[in-house]
């Protein structure tokens, strides 16, 4: 499972999906050709924002690889193994 972190000055925000993260990344850069402008985030780890974005502001988008953890031996027969898992991001850092 991939993971991607977008640093924003000195904020980071973190996805699951890429298709978030180009949208994003079209809105910065739209957002810095002009004369600054907000640019919404709403599918990240942290709750809704607008971050303002001008040409100065720092941006950095890091990917992370999750591996996935073997299926244990000597579980029950029969049990699922699906992609349902609590995880701390920020200990990815």
């Amino acid at each position: 499972m991939q993971v991607f972190h977008v640093y924003i000055d000195d904020l980071r925000f973190t996805f699951v999906d890429r298709a978030p993260v180009e949208e994003l990344k079209s809105s910065v850069v739209a957002a810095s050709r002009n004369d600054g402008d907000f640019v919404s985030i709403t599918q990240s780890s942290r709750p809704p924002s607008e971050i303002f974005v001008t040409s100065q502001t720092k941006v950095r988008i890091e990917t992370a690889t999750i591996p996935r953890d073997p299926v244990a031996t000597g579980s029950a027969a029969g049990e699922d193994d699906d992609d349902a898992f609590w995880f701390d991001f920020d200990s990815l850092a």
